[in-house]
């Protein structure tokens, strides 16, 4: 599970550093009202993506990992599910194209709109190639081909500069590249290890296959609405394309917890659900606990470094009128943050087959967020919007440790409170020495950053005394 770990970050940092040079292009060559068209476009590609990428993928991963199923059956009828659910959004993302850019009051975006439509199949071909190979625990496959896609992303960058003279069809036409792409890597990956896949199993319905994967695309599309809802209800109350601009540089930030945790739930799944089918409740817990201790050490204080650090970040990689988006984005990451947690527990409730409990905690969690982000963004701007994510997110990473806690026993430990604490104090701490000095270089920024995180993970780490994740007690490691 470590070496799996492992991976995943270096899949998850190449995605971050890929999406950052990104967007710090985008933010820094085209003006804010462009950039914020860009940000809203992006939204939406997010919220199509979520319907065949991370839920189906999970679903098929689990499906494999069971190793129950005759595995070729079992991959015609996720391709067959797979492509019924993309004819189903390409047909309402082309021909719906004028409704979404009624409701968003902006009749300009629909051809962009549509040119959406034109991703999804290889996108959708792609998430269900990871599952297979996440199933057979091929994480090095998995992840090397997870850290090539954001490189193929960067083709955004020659679209936008040389091809098109349109920035915002080029960036379009970068990303429909790197998913033709990364789709036919990622099937050769799946073809090569086709000796693998298991022979003798029963041929599973496609009810049972249904539920499997409605069961996890349910909390990942909560997951994905909450993260790019926020957006687009700023455009929608706002109608201003400026700040709608600031708040996709601080969504872009503040996903970075996000994407760091999907590789723990990623790796964590298959080996949880296998220690629960064979009734190991003690491995499971142990393993769930190294999980903790490893988030709590590592990512946490990521998060205290960079709310701290909010508006220095925003105006040095943007420019400085992006400072505005500061408090936002110290709330915002936070708020990703929970969410990401929320994630980890509900993997860890699948794995027992928990999905009332995942069904619950999705719908009030959408619930609750689409009452409190119109009401505090028409109060707060996009502060508002950020704090209404934050409070959301919060109470569902609550709620979803807790029912973790009934099903497994109690996790939490007096460490952990103690971690907690440190990274209390040490964000009092950052935010009093990041509001008295002045940045005016990015690179000195990052390096300071960098400082502040290492004694405090260092000091995690000791306390939580780290062992790898994966040697549990029995094995005697």
């Amino acid at each position: 599970m470590y070496l799996g770990i492992i991976l995943h970050l270096l899949n998850k940092i190449s995605f971050v550093i890929g999406s950052y040079a990104m967007h710090f292009f985008l933010g820094r060559y085209l003006p804010e009202a462009e950039y914020g068209i860009v940000g809203t476009i992006i939204t939406i590609m997010n919220f199509e993506y979520i319907f065949f990428t991370d839920g189906v993928r999970q679903g098929m991963a689990k499906a494999v990992s069971m190793e129950s199923y005759e595995e070729r059956d079992l991959i015609r009828k996720g391709l067959s599910f797979q492509m019924g659910i993309v004819l189903l959004f390409f047909c309402g993302t082309y021909f719906g194209a004028p409704l979404i850019g009624k409701a968003l009051g902006d009749a300009a975006l629909v051809p962009y709109i549509r040119n959406i439509a034109f991703l999804l199949p290889f996108t959708g071909l792609y998430s269900l190639m990871l599952g297979i190979l996440n199933g057979h625990k091929e994480f090095k496959a998995e992840a090397g081909t997870g850290i090539i896609y954001p490189i193929l992303k960067l083709s955004v960058i020659p679209f936008v500069l040389f091809l098109f003279a349109d920035p915002i069809l080029g960036t379009q036409m970068g990303f429909l590249f790197a998913a033709v792409l990364i789709s036919a890597i990622s099937s050769y990956r799946v073809w090569k290890i086709r000796p693998l896949f298991q022979r003798n199993g029963e041929k599973i319905s496609w009810e049972e296959y249904a539920k499997t994967a409605l069961n996890y695309l349910l909390l990942f599309c909560v997951s994905t609405v909450i993260m790019n809802l926020d957006t687009l209800i700023l455009k929608s109350v706002s109608g201003d394309n400026k700040l709608v601009g600031y708040y996709t540089g601080v969504a872009s930030f503040s996903k970075i917890p996000y994407y760091l945790l999907t590789a723990f739930y990623t790796v964590a799944l298959p080996l949880i659900t296998r220690h629960y089918e064979a009734g190991e409740m003690k491995e499971a817990g142990e393993e769930i606990g190294s999980l903790l201790d490893l988030i709590l050490a590592l990512i946490l204080p990521a998060v205290t470094v960079i709310s701290a650090a909010a508006g220095h970040i925003l105006a040095l990689f943007y420019k400085p009128s992006y400072r505005a988006g500061g408090n936002a984005l110290s709330l915002l990451i936070f708020g990703t943050s929970f969410l990401g947690m929320t994630l980890v527990f509900a993997m860890i409730l699948s794995a027992a087959s928990r999905k009332k409990n995942i069904v619950w905690i999705s719908a009030g969690m959408l619930v609750l967020e689409v009452i409190l982000c119109p009401l505090l963004t028409s109060v707060l701007s996009l502060t508002g919007t950020a704090l209404a994510t934050f409070v959301t997110a919060g109470a569902g990473m609550l709620v979803s440790a807790y029912f973790t806690a009934r099903v497994y026993g109690n996790f939490w430990q007096k460490k952990h409170t103690q971690i907690l604490l440190i990274n209390l104090a040490a964000y009092v701490l950052f935010f009093a020495i990041f509001h008295c000095v002045e940045f005016t270089n990015f690179f000195v920024l990052v390096a300071v950053c960098a400082v502040c995180y290492l004694p405090v993970a260092a000091v995690n780490i000791w306390r939580t005394g780290l062992r790898l994740p994966g040697r549990s007690s029995r094995d005697g490691k």
